[in-house]
């Protein structure tokens, strides 16, 4: 994930303060760059630290404090407020040491589980709060690791259409639409619709589909919501054409499955897996993209 704090530990071309300040993304005023970069070069000469240490925070206006901690995440760090999902994630990558990618997003959701130990290493100060936009964020820079860049917003807060990219459906006007799913990933003859979830499926996931060609890409860690016979039949009448959980809970799943003569339950429209491991997500994701959905 991007971040142009100059302490980074994954920032590999490390900017500088100045370079932050007059950056045209800040959108920072004259009046305010001498203050707020002598306050930076003062009191963030330093990587973020565990245990995290508030310090002052810059002096500009909040609306550019905002645009500041987006393009430096792990200030959430060193300035005392909430971190934003975008944040965690990023943590979450800090503590793993490496990019988030759908061969280790289980640990990073591990991370940030605010009922685990040993968590973050280093973290932000404040905790988040919002644990459905962090495991979107998390899809999303699985998505995003493997090629496929979530669109920015243009002004008028729509996406600007790229391919390959996928499309927020919690942000900007889309987030009209957010009724339907969380991420949308284009191709021919619809469009895949993920529904991210947590660690429980339950009703949530069965009817998030909304009766269109739906994915679901979860934490889930009760492999006997998705065995029986029935439930996989009604996850297909709902339009589900792939589920994607941690690779433990698909062995057990798939475990039972075969034990019980039920694979044949198993297969999608397409006439492939329904229950998928996590690890297989960008991979999938990356054959169908701009392409056929019929291929997933």
């Amino acid at each position: 994930m991007r971040c142009l704090h100059p302490y980074c530990p994954r920032n590999q071309q490390p900017a500088t303060w100045q370079a932050v300040i007059n950056s045209p993304e800040l959108k920072l005023q004259a009046q305010y760059r001498a203050g707020a970069l002598a306050c930076l070069n003062t009191h963030y000469a330093a990587a973020p630290s565990m245990p995290a240490t508030p310090r002052p925070a810059p002096p500009m206006p909040s609306a550019a404090l905002a645009r500041l901690l987006r393009l430096c995440p792990c200030l959430f760090n060193q300035i005392d407020v909430a971190p934003t999902p975008r944040a965690v994630v990023h943590f979450c990558e800090l503590t793993l040491g490496q990019e988030i990618t759908a061969a280790n997003v289980h640990a990073a959701f591990m991370v940030q589980h605010p009922n685990l130990p040993p968590g973050f290493n280093p973290g932000p100060i404040k905790s988040c709060g919002s644990g459905g936009a962090i495991m979107e964020m998390l899809c999303s820079e699985v998505l995003t690791s493997a090629g496929i860049p979530a669109m920015s917003p243009e002004t008028r807060g729509w996406p600007q259409w790229q391919m390959p990219g996928h499309v927020l459906l919690n942000e900007g006007k889309m987030s009209s639409l957010q009724a339907l799913g969380d991420i949308l990933i284009p191709c021919a003859p619809t469009n895949l619709i993920i529904s991210v979830k947590s660690e429980v499926a339950r009703e949530r996931l069965l009817y998030s589909a909304n009766s269109i060609e739906g994915i679901g890409f979860g934490f889930f860690k009760e492999p006997e919501e998705f065995w029986t016979s029935s439930r996989m039949s009604l996850y297909k009448r709902m339009g589900f054409t792939a589920i994607y959980m941690p690779d433990g809970t698909h062995q057990a799943v798939m475990d039972h499955v075969l034990a019980a003569g039920a694979e044949r339950h198993a297969i999608n429209i397409n006439g492939t897996e329904l229950y998928r491991p996590l690890s297989v997500f960008a991979t999938d994701m990356l054959r169908v993209i701009g392409r056929s959905s019929a291929l997933l």
